[in-house]
């Protein structure tokens, strides 16, 4: 019988728990880092929810290229100028979310054009 559990989980939850531990050991800001580490989890939530397969599936070359460019430029000013990789983190996990969502292949798309 195949397992019903999701196979995201489990990476999901460490990558939250070491933004967690980032945030509190280094950037001493706790409640970012639990929020960092809730918004990260509710992201491959929805991904998983509204992807029927492969996420980046639901998007067109070009826009994965784009959305890829951008989260690069982001995670590099955040690292660089900012010096505030978890502000990088969660406006790069917004940046794909975006991207993902608003695709005219996406699972809203999908969507409207199930109700249309």
């Amino acid at each position: 019988m195949p397992s019903t559990r999701p196979t995201w989980t489990l990476p999901v939850v460490a990558v939250a728990l070491l933004v967690f531990l980032y945030a509190v050991a280094v950037s001493d800001a706790v409640l970012f880092g639990v929020f960092l580490a809730a918004v990260l989890y509710l992201v491959a939530w929805l991904l998983d929810r509204l992807s029927p397969g492969n996420p980046l599936g639901d998007m067109t070359r070009e826009r994965r290229l784009a959305t890829g460019i951008v989260v690069l430029g982001i995670l590099a000013y955040s690292v660089v100028i900012v010096a505030n990789v978890l502000l990088g983190v969660l406006v790069s996990a917004t940046v794909f979310v975006v991207a993902w969502l608003t695709s005219p292949v996406g699972p809203v798309a999908r969507w409207l054009d199930g109700v249309a």
